[in-house]
């Protein structure tokens, strides 16, 4: 029964970190798509990420079952419990990456223009994606000093995240003075954006609850 047990954790462990992992690549495609102006790449994100709610309610399911039939304790109970905590938070940025991808193929599609935006843009959309690897990188952590070292990167991405953002929220306004006519296209990228910005927070989460696991304490998000 005990390695029916662990071999349960072993794939629910492996069905977090493949959904993180796509989410991940999603998120990358995304970028390439905004950098390139690719309409074909920006609907490959969204569509690699459909059943992203599918894979986090079998994960789900599996883990109560787990629960239920095993009931485990001290280590095994937190690394459920993580893992359960870690699937909703990938299952939320899920969600912003395909409303990124989404607004991305309407920015080229259309006569919004979005050049004065590009910079600022793609350098938040690199320090939210480092954020979103360091997430991916700690569920996979197996040492304390692995996850130490993935939280300094994380928080140093995350403070880079506001300021960016902070930025690109000063530019979009300015955007709006200059072009008042696409006030609703700039407005509806900017909701856009701060969705994108929470993809750091949530990876912070992540990090947080895969060290909850293996060192244990007092979990705070």
């Amino acid at each position: 029964m005990l390695q029916n047990y662990k071999e349960i954790l072993e794939k629910s462990r492996k069905r977090v970190f493949d959904l993180a992992d796509d989410i991940l690549t999603a998120y990358g495609v995304s970028i390439e798509a905004f950098e390139n102006s690719d309409v074909e790449k920006a609907t490959k994100a969204r569509a690699m990420l459909k059943d992203a709610h599918d894979r986090n309610n079998k994960i789900d399911n599996e883990i109560i079952k787990t629960l239920a039939l095993f009931s485990p304790e001290a280590k095994d109970l937190r690394v459920v419990i993580a893992h359960l905590k870690i699937a909703s938070e990938l299952t939320r940025i899920s969600d912003y990456v395909r409303t990124y991808a989404k607004n991305v193929k309407m920015s080229i599609s259309g006569d919004f223009e979005i050049e004065g935006l590009k910079e600022d843009t793609l350098s938040f959309n690199q320090s939210t994606y480092k954020s979103l690897k360091a997430a991916v990188d700690a569920i996979e952590a197996e040492s304390e000093e692995s996850l130490e070292n993935i939280y300094r990167v994380v928080n140093v991405e995350v403070s880079k995240c506001d300021d960016i953002y902070s930025i690109l929220e000063q530019n979009i306004v300015q955007e709006i003075c200059i072009t008042p006519e696409s006030a609703r296209d700039f407005i509806y990228f900017h909701k856009t954006m701060r969705k994108v910005e929470r993809i750091s927070d949530r990876s912070l989460n992540i990090v947080k609850l895969a060290y909850f696991a293996q060192k244990g304490g007092k979990l705070k998000l």
